[in-house]
């Protein structure tokens, strides 16, 4: 997963290791197209092991901001017999294995997860959790489940995440698969965040998000001039009069997946956007006053106006 941490334009990379501790290598390049140079940080930051100091067999990676502070968090799934385990980012770039306060521990300690990602499913400014689960081996005569249920969290408010039933969600969550890549996207353009799932031995599953009741949003589509042309590593920050949201622009997260180049912010019941700042990598900082909301919003880095599209 690559992201800017540390909030100064470079990419610094998180790798979830299998069985052995993971990586997190800050990127201490000291100029613009000079010598690449990693630092591996992953012990001090609190990245390495879960709680408990062990190492887990981990497969995907959600990054995204889980309580609302406008930090980086990131949400592991691991093994069967293994909690999923979510890293909460504190000031000063230290993360906490914060899994058992979150609710999400017992919920994945039975399941082998891959895919996930965090998605706001009803636009309420809360990001939830969606993944994708199925074992790599087939143990169902010693009682082992071999295909598994998807799982989605919903995400009550500042990092607390409670699962929904299959029942709540629709049929593609009562089934049981063997899943493996998951990626998010909004493919009819309704600001509604929709996923796609690979699985072995079965076809993909392109899951529409028809939630009937849900709140305002903004979608933001980046294209850097002077930084890289995806931007990726551009923090972006939307401004109610309600709230402020934070979102980084961070590419590899998922499993085996790209996820859709496009920013969604859900506003709740937030009627304007006050304002809208952008950090791109380049260094170079930008803000626009009074957007209209439930908007599509494209934004090229040095332009002077955004390219609005009408829905």
């Amino acid at each position: 997963m690559a992201a800017d941490i540390e909030g100064n334009g470079q990419l610094s990379l998180f790798i979830a290791n299998d069985a052995v501790p993971n990586f997190m290598f800050i990127n201490r390049t000291t100029s613009r197209g000079g010598p690449i140079k990693f630092d591996e940080q992953a012990v001090p930051m609190g990245l390495a092991f879960d709680r408990d100091g062990l190492s887990q067999a981990c497969m995907g990676v959600a990054a995204g901001d889980a309580d609302g502070d406008g930090l980086l968090d990131l949400y592991v799934t691991n093994f069967s017999d293994q909690s999923n385990t979510l890293y909460r980012q504190h000031p000063g770039h230290l993360f906490e294995d914060d899994t058992r306060r979150a609710g999400l521990r017992d919920p994945s300690f039975a399941m082998l997860g891959f895919g996930t990602q965090f998605i706001d499913g009803e636009l309420d400014g809360w990001s939830d959790l969606v993944l994708t689960n199925g074992h790599v081996y087939d143990l169902s005569y010693k009682g082992v489940p071999y295909q598994m249920p998807p799982q989605y969290f919903r995400n009550l408010g500042r990092g607390r995440f409670t699962e929904l039933s299959s029942r709540q969600l629709g049929k593609f969550f009562e089934r049981k698969t063997l899943g493996r890549g998951l990626a998010r996207l909004d493919w009819n353009r309704d600001g509604l965040e929709d996923f796609v799932v690979s699985h072995m031995n079965s076809p993909a599953a392109l899951v529409e998000n028809r939630t009937p009741s849900h709140g305002h949003f903004l979608t933001v589509q980046l294209h850097g001039t002077e930084s890289s042309r995806d931007a990726i590593g551009t923090i972006v920050e939307v401004v109610t009069p309600q709230r402020t949201w934070v979102r980084h622009h961070s590419a590899g997260d998922g499993y085996q997946a790209s996820n859709e180049r496009r920013l969604v912010f859900g506003l709740g019941d937030a009627t304007q956007v006050s304002e809208l700042k952008l950090r791109w990598p380049s260094g170079r900082l930008q803000s626009w006053k009074t957007l209209t909301i439930d908007r599509d919003v494209t934004l090229v880095e040095g332009a002077d106006q955004p390219l609005i599209q009408q829905r």
